[in-house]
């Protein structure tokens, strides 16, 4: 019998009834990477719905941040391991809100978005724990293999974390129903078949990978494996030999020029910047799919994406279904269930990015190519950064942070050289004084925000007027154009 589909984990049931001895995931021991197991979806399926029952043993209820609504709440990092995958599903499973937080980020980082979350904490090992006895218990009670949930489709489902505009990362609320629609949407852009194979590097704690990488694999019941990166990659790429992989422009890169290459690999998606011309070319010329698209946090993210049959280089894709779109000014606003519902205890900032008639801004600056119909990013209409390796930084929230040291008179944030990090320049008030250090002021900062090289400049007088506004803020566009000068002529 068919299973209607209203969450992600009603695709985990009817794969289970469907192909229930197809294999769904490799579990990799986060303890010993050598101890590996091929789990089957009807195993998969029995296996999260134990440990969704011991995660509700095991957790407090909360009132959401609207005071209103009662549910559960659970906080964790990700590393990227099977364990985060199993917790993911349960948590959907068992209706609780789930609080990922990228490790990668750093303790003081991790630690910021704990306090943000109020919300049950699970560490490591007690994740590997319960998930090692779920996997005993697994055949123990009521599973209800093939029975739809009974969570309500807006339900609060997940909070990915984005950089916020003070400084403190801001929570993205996104309900069960903005998940699966989403996921639904790049499923249909980028069909799999339950023959495929999908290798996840990205962090399942963001947004990209969470929906088309975990959310493509439950609806079109193909076989997944994890791990993060580069060294994941290399790890696994030719003993799981994947069809389809997720990545960003730094990371396919550096898989194109040094990595293992299996002949397997027929899809490979970019996201989070544009890829290089020239990569784009070598991949092709490989037989690969290189498959770019666009969107943000909050947007679930997916708002565009190509097509294995439809890839151009330094386009994004056809706004997939689901969106309406307006633009103004070059100004994309985009309305849909996608969407996030909110900020997570910020109305302040959901009422300035979704306006009354719940248009989101994305601040995004595009175009629609008359011949192709697909969106081509112009840039930012804010000063946001974009990095290779697909983090986004608001680099005014850290600036005003920079400038509160004591005797730094203007704080700039530019791109570094590499692509995936950042550099802080400083004009001192002591023209002759070193950089300050950075380390404890921008600590609870995500380590792609941390400037990887410390600068100072000064300013002739002739030129302050046309690198600061009246108010004295900076001329973004003029003052990077300043800086890449004095770069170039210290090289």
């Amino acid at each position: 019998m068919p299973v209607d589909v209203y969450c992600l984990t009603d695709a985990l049931h009817a794969n289970a009834l469907r192909c229930g001895n197809d294999r769904a995931l490799i579990w990799i021991s986060p303890a010993d990477p050598n101890h590996a197991r091929s789990v089957t979806w009807s195993e998969l399926n029995r296996w999260v719905g134990a440990l969704a029952r011991r995660l509700v043993e095991t957790t407090s209820i909360r009132f959401a941040d609207d005071g209103e609504t009662e549910h559960r709440r659970i906080s964790h990092a990700v590393e990227n391991h099977s364990d985060d995958v199993l917790m993911a599903l349960a948590c959907q499973a068992a209706g609780i809100v789930e609080f990922p937080i990228d490790a990668s980020g750093g303790q003081p980082y991790v630690q910021a978005c704990r306090n943000r979350a109020d919300a049950d904490w699970i560490d490591q090992s007690s994740k590997h724990q319960l998930v090692c006895q779920a996997w005993e218990h697994r055949d123990c009670g009521d599973v209800s293999l093939g029975t739809p949930t009974a969570i309500a489709p807006q339900r609060d489902a997940l909070v990915l974390w984005t950089s916020g505009t003070t400084g403190e990362p801001n929570g993205v609320v996104l309900s069960h129903a903005s998940l699966l629609c989403n996921a639904q949407a790049k499923l249909s852009a980028v069909p799999q078949t339950r023959e495929d194979r999908r290798l996840t590097v990205l962090s399942i704690a963001h947004a990209y990978a969470r929906t088309c990488d975990l959310g493509t694999w439950l609806l079109s019941g193909c076989e997944l494996a994890i791990a993060r990166g580069y060294e994941g990659w290399t790890a696994l790429a030719e003993t799981y030999q994947p069809t389809h992989c997720n990545s960003v422009p730094s990371l396919a890169s550096r898989i194109l020029h040094d990595g293992p290459l299996p002949d397997s690999l027929r899809v490979l998606g970019c996201g989070g910047a544009a890829l290089a011309a020239a990569d784009f070319e070598a991949w092709r010329q490989r037989d690969v799919a290189v498959v770019q698209g666009y969107g943000l946090t909050e947007s679930g993210p997916v708002i565009s994406s190509q097509t294995p049959a439809d890839c151009i280089a330094g386009f994004a894709g056809r706004l997939v279904s689901g969106w309406e779109h307006r633009i103004e000014q070059d100004r994309l606003w985009v309305r849909g269930a996608h969407q996030m519902s909110r900020y997570w205890m910020d109305p302040h900032s959901t009422k300035q990015r979704i306006d009354a008639q719940d248009w989101l801004d994305t601040g995004d600056l595009v175009r629609i190519c008359d011949d192709s119909g697909q969106l081509q990013i112009l840039g930012r209409s804010d000063d946001r950064l974009v990095l290779s390796n697909g983090y986004k930084v608001d680099p005014m929230c850290i600036e005003k942070r920079l400038q509160s040291i004591l005797g730094v008179r203007t704080a700039v944030i530019t791109i570094n050289p590499d692509g995936r990090s950042v550099d802080a320049w400083f004009e001192m008030q002591d023209a002759g004084a070193s950089p300050p250090s950075t380390g404890a002021i921008l600590s609870t900062h995500p380590s792609w925000e941390q400037p990887r090289q410390l600068r100072t400049f000064t300013i002739p007088p002739q030129d302050r007027e046309s690198l600061f506004n009246r108010k004295g803020s900076i001329r973004r566009q003029p003052m990077l154009r300043f800086l890449s000068h004095i770069a170039q002529s210290q090289s």
